[in-house]
């Protein structure tokens, strides 16, 4: 092999080890790809109330807490817990109904430096919704326990821009305030991802842009997308279905699609019943999943140490 050979078959080597390197560049994706997860059971939920979990997020204002919604069937409600699974306290949201609530984000909102809950009620199995709609409200400071009332609440009508499609994932990009929807297909597949703008009105009613595609595995419900979250930082997003975790890095230059057409690093996952939530700790260091079901058991996966 020649010297020009050799520089040429360097920098492929560079290259590539780089390539590898920033595809798994936050510390809980490099985790997952090197096999360095730890499942742990801090719990089980303890409320009756929660029934069938399908949102979950970690608390930034209240230590050791994590913010559950159920699917359909409830009222316009939040259920705050332990991480150890025991009750809190329960928010209804004023002004708000629930027709089929199916994920729960936290994020940036309006108010620069304030943390925003955002209760979508976005399910639509039979594809019969003109329009569906987020809540968005300012995450409280639990104080007292019991039943509470969280006022302030926006509400965000989205629109798909291709006609209704049913969605169980939802989150909210923290570096541009933009929010993201990825279509549920009961056979997986390839399926799309919507974006809204940042910081919309309250009141407002937007049309969605089809950002980019989602390529999944065909053929099975196990491939069904049925959750979404992305790191405070924004350099890991996690897509949940039903037999699968996937994990991506995302480098400070791309945009939320993009991140999403590289290969994703598999996150373990327990065996869950109809496990559709799955929210990372605040620190990015762990995420949680829980299945439907009453007295379901929290799932923590943590870096090793």
């Amino acid at each position: 092999m020649g010297r020009a050979q050799r520089l040429g078959a360097t920098l492929l080597a560079v290259v590539v080890a780089g390539a590898l390197f920033a595809a798994c560049g936050a510390p809980i994706v490099r985790a997952a790809c090197d096999g360095k997860l730890v499942l742990s059971v801090p719990g089980t939920i303890q409320s009756t109330a929660i029934v069938e979990p399908s949102g979950l997020v970690a608390s930034r204002q209240n230590a050791g807490t994590l913010w559950l919604l159920n699917d359909s069937g409830d009222t316009a409600r939040l259920h705050a817990i332990s991480e150890s699974g025991a009750a809190r306290a329960t928010y209804t949201l004023t002004g708000a109904t629930a027709v089929d609530w199916e994920a729960l984000a936290l994020s940036t909102g309006p108010v620069s430096g304030r943390a925003y809950l955002y209760a979508a009620d976005i399910g639509d199995n039979q594809y019969n919704r003109s329009s569906i709609v987020v809540y968005r409200v300012a995450e409280p400071v639990i104080t007292t326990t019991g039943a509470q009332t969280l006022t302030g609440v926006d509400v965000l009508t989205l629109r798909f821009p291709d006609g209704p499609n049913d969605a169980e994932a939802f989150f909210v990009d923290p570096r541009t305030g933009e929010m993201y929807i990825i279509q549920k297909s009961l056979s997986g597949g390839p399926v799309g991802v919507y974006r809204a703008p940042a910081n919309l009105a309250a009141g407002s009613t937007t049309v969605m842009t089809r950002a980019g595609t989602l390529s999944l595995p065909t053929g099975s419900l196990m491939h069904a997308v049925t959750s979404a979250d992305i790191t405070q930082d924004g350099d890991a997003i996690a897509v949940r279905t039903y037999g699968a975790v996937r994990l991506w890095y995302r480098n400070t230059d791309q945009t939320v699609a993009t991140a999403l057409t590289a290969a994703p690093c598999a996150g373990p996952i327990p065996v869950e019943g109809q496990g559709e939530t799955i929210g990372f700790r605040p620190d990015g260091r762990a995420y949680y999943t829980v299945t439907e079901g009453r007295g379901s058991e929290i799932h923590r996966f943590t870096i090793a140490p």
